[in-house]
């Protein structure tokens, strides 16, 4: 009897080991298993909330306070500092206490909401599931357009010699970049003096819809409906149809393409039936080219003042030569230059004309601001550079950057290129505070963001794990 119970209690053992050996070989199984499944899922559920959120993004506050409640719900650790920023935290596992640190960086901006909801669902994916690396911090920065306020803000701290920094923008197109532009902000400021109409029918034409963003390398394929509103004017002349212009105003921020423009101005009854037809035909042929922008005219009241010929036509002269496209490609074609007229707005004594140039060469970009300047000066229009963003350029090989394009081989089968951006971007001021910092800045959009974030998060499992 004494034997049986030695051989039970023997068996049990036997079981409870095989049991324990059954759970570490689960706990140790591949982290990267099914991801692809994973974020199907998992990223398409963070986009549809965000997106049906939308309509109360309308702060930054909002926003912030979206981000915290997701972070509470979610057990992971965060803070908000001064500025605005909310850092999410994630501690290394269990023997990754030794591997470099990450920050993922990623901006928030009421203005660009919708541009942002991309980058902030793959930055909100990575930190929830972070597991088996190491110390994970993800930062949103608070910014105003593309001030890059809420980065300049930020502790040095979290940038120590060793940590491997994601700066996460959005754009038009997708890539990896280990050079990114400088950009100059302008503001032309044009005095004016009013009259009263002498024509007798008044519209408003308007341009609605458009994504809005940062200007980018896409530049050539947007509609800019402040430019499309001023060559109106031109073409208006050239038709022999009389105009007075009211008023034009467009675009929220001078360094974001503009969402929305429009204008009001009087014309001649007599040639109202030839107006008509024009603006049929022009809206007709701009419903059946570009979907979901609203391009329109209506009959409005009489405005009780109109912009004096000799202003007015200062004007459509002016924005006939002030830059606004690609303004450089190298001999290769690489697109190095690019500028953007983004806002205007009619006031009591003044238009006023918000403008941005993004550049990859420093010369270039002062060729930009002198023949900024220099037009205004010719025209007898004020002018003022409002703000800049020093380039940066890192380097395309180091260890940092070829583990990130092995983890995006391992995740896409494709060979990753890294290739220069010309819009500025928030590694500009992160290699300020610490220029020992690896930092690779990635351009997501809903085109790549899948892509983008199986290969951070294969980087953050795979290379952790081989480095620790």
């Amino acid at each position: 009897m004494k034997r049986k119970k030695i051989a039970i209690l023997l068996l049990i053992t036997c079981l409870i080991t095989g049991m324990s050996l059954m759970t570490s070989c689960n706990n140790t199984e591949d982290p990267t298993k099914d991801l692809s499944a994973k974020l199907d899922s998992k990223l398409n559920a963070y986009k549809t909330d965000l997106q049906d959120s939308a309509d109360t993004m309308n702060s930054n506050k909002n926003i912030r306070n979206y981000l915290t409640s997701w972070a509470k719900e979610k057990g992971i650790s965060y803070n908000v500092d001064k500025a605005g920023n909310v850092i999410m935290t994630s501690d290394a596992g269990k023997g990754y206490k030794e591997v470099a640190p990450t920050v993922i960086l990623c901006s928030y901006d009421e203005s660009q909401f919708s541009s942002y909801i991309d980058p902030i669902v793959m930055a909100l994916y990575t930190i929830k599931n972070n597991e088996s690396t190491g110390k994970l911090t993800v930062i949103f920065t608070a910014e105003n357009g593309h001030s890059l306020s809420g980065v300049k803000s930020l502790s040095s701290s979290y940038f120590t010699d060793d940590t491997n920094v994601f700066c996460i923008n959005s754009g038009q197109k997708g890539l990896f970049a280990t050079k990114t532009g400088a950009s100059s902000s302008y503001r032309s400021t044009q005095s004016i003096s009013y009259t009263t109409p002498t024509l007798t029918k008044a519209y408003k034409i308007s341009m609605t819809g458009l994504p809005g963003g940062q200007p980018d390398s896409k530049t050539s394929d947007m509609i800019n409906p402040i430019t499309r509103m001023s060559s109106l004017l031109s073409s208006l002349k050239s038709s022999g149809i009389s105009y007075q212009l009211a008023s034009i105003n467009g675009g929220d921020d001078d360094d974001l393409y503009a969402k929305s423009a429009s204008m009001t101005i009087v014309i001649d009854a007599n040639k109202e039936e030839s107006f008509i037809e024009k603006m049929d035909k022009a809206t007709e042929k701009f419903k059946d080219e570009f979907k979901g922008i609203k391009y329109s005219y209506k009959k409005v009241s009489m405005p009780s003042k109109v912009i004096s010929t000799s202003d007015c036509n200062r004007f459509v002269s002016f924005m006939y030569t002030l830059l606004d496209g690609v303004y450089y490609k190298d001999d290769d074609g690489n697109l190095v230059s690019i500028t953007n007229i983004s806002s205007i707005k009619t006031t009591d004594s003044s238009i006023r004309i918000g403008s941005v140039a993004y550049s990859l060469d420093k010369a270039n970009l002062k060729e930009i601001d002198t023949g900024e300047e220099t037009l205004c000066n010719l025209s007898g229009i004020s002018y003022k550079k409002t703000s800049s963003i020093p380039l940066w350029e890192g380097k395309s090989d180091t260890k940092f950057t070829t583990a990130v394009a092995a983890a995006y081989k391992d995740y896409v089968s494709q060979t990753l290129t890294y290739s220069d951006s010309v819009p500025s971007s928030l590694a500009s001021y992160i290699s300020q505070k610490n220029s020992k910092c690896d930092i690779i800045s990635i351009t997501v959009n809903d085109n790549v963001v899948k892509d983008c974030t199986g290969a951070l998060v294969t980087y953050l499992i795979d290379t952790n794990q081989k480095d620790k």
